[in-house]
């Protein structure tokens, strides 16, 4: 049997467990995450959910704290994983959510890139133990992978592939394809270049509209044409209900990429940051890793100045060689003006302390707005 090992338990993490729990085709599974009340909980939730369908997975715990890195090794090399999943963050994008309307406007315009240290610190931590393990598995990383794994990929931390992004919107896509043409969603195959920018431009105030490249086939006839592909894209899109109920899907996403890093035969699909690239492509996703799988008409240079160019829009100016992130202009002002936060530029090595200080800042921003609206 296969063994994967789930860091992280929160809302996707959960999703995963609970999805594959009922799943016949469910490996082994180690769930490792902080909070070992919580977790055990929510383990007991999905093999009683699986019971009921007479399914009884295997599903194991380990409490970890991923700061502590030689232990987190010294654990992944005894079970030896086949897959391991990285859900783990610490701070969630949507958090900002709880201000007022006014401030959180304004403060969500600094962009999702102006969290990642909070998406990038325990990943980091993750893929140097990975590392320190000689295990050779793959990772898939759900955090922000757009700009996590690249921003890995330049200290040669780079996980396997990311999840969700891109394929949340050709997805959609596809499914708005089958219904404005009447045709089985089964024989309508789209190629799409674009980073998540794209899946949160119709969503959020404030977010600019990303360059991106797109073919629509049906029944292997191009048929792109056909439509305006702005409208396109907006209109997949909206069809996910609001806030984060959309998470399950991100959860499928996951699952799916598990599947086929398990197999031999290689799968078409789409996801973020395939060989450590920024932003989302269509691949070939087997036991041997991702290939891309670019269609005529788009060249590498092409697909990768795109997801560059939505980085910058999502808050990232560049990823330097050696690793450093360069926040873009407006997000470094925003977050300096609202939070106090000063930092322009950081390293991959340094995201976990900056995520702290980040938070803190965030913290104190928070508690004071609450006690004058009080």
């Amino acid at each position: 049997m296969s063994k994967v090992m789930l860091f992280g338990l929160g809302e996707v993490g959960t999703h995963i467990l609970e999805f594959l729990a009922r799943d016949p085709k469910c490996p082994e599974l180690v769930i490792c995450d902080m909070n070992e009340e919580v977790s055990r909980k929510r383990i007991n939730n999905a093999l009683i959910g699986a019971a009921v369908f007479r399914l009884y997975p295997k599903v194991s715990f380990e409490k970890v704290d991923l700061t502590d890195v030689d232990r987190t090794a010294e654990l992944i090399k005894s079970e030896n994983p086949d897959v391991v999943i990285n859900c783990a963050v610490l701070q969630t994008w949507h958090v900002i959510r709880q201000l007022p309307k006014d401030l959180y406007a304004k403060l969500s315009s600094a962009s999702l890139g102006a969290w990642l240290p909070c998406q990038l610190g325990l990943a980091y931590k993750l893929m140097v133990a990975i590392q320190q393990s000689g295990v050779q598995t793959h990772v898939i990383n759900t955090s922000l992978s757009c700009m996590t794994n690249p921003a890995l990929a330049k200290v040669g931390l780079a996980p396997t592939i990311g999840i969700g992004n891109v394929e949340l919107i050709e997805s959609a896509v596809r499914l708005q394809v089958s219904r404005e043409l009447s045709v089985p969603i089964d024989i309508v195959k789209v190629y799409l270049v674009a980073h998540h920018v794209w899946w949160v431009y119709p969503r959020e105030a404030g977010y600019k509209k990303g360059p991106y490249y797109i073919k629509v086939l049906v029944n292997d006839e191009d048929v792109t044409g056909t439509f305006d592909t702005d409208t396109l894209l907006w209109d997949a899109i909206k069809q996910y209900p609001p806030d984060t109920e959309f998470t399950t899907v991100s959860a499928n996403s996951t699952i799916k990429n598990m599947y086929a890093l398990l197999s031999a035969t290689p799968i078409f699909t789409h996801s973020p940051a395939p060989q450590g690239l920024p932003g989302g492509y269509p691949i070939l996703l087997s036991k041997d890793g991702a290939e891309l799988a670019l269609p005529g008409g788009i060249t590498l240079e092409e697909a990768i100045k795109i997801n560059e160019e939505s980085n910058k829009i999502d808050g990232i100016d560049r990823i330097e060689e050696d690793g450093t992130i360069v926040y873009a202009e407006y997000s470094y002002q925003i977050l300096k003006e609202m939070l106090g936060f000063d930092h322009k530029t950081f390293k991959v090595e340094e995201s976990l302390e900056i995520a702290f200080e980040l938070m803190t800042k965030y913290r104190e921003f928070a508690s004071k707005v609450k006690e004058q609206l009080a």
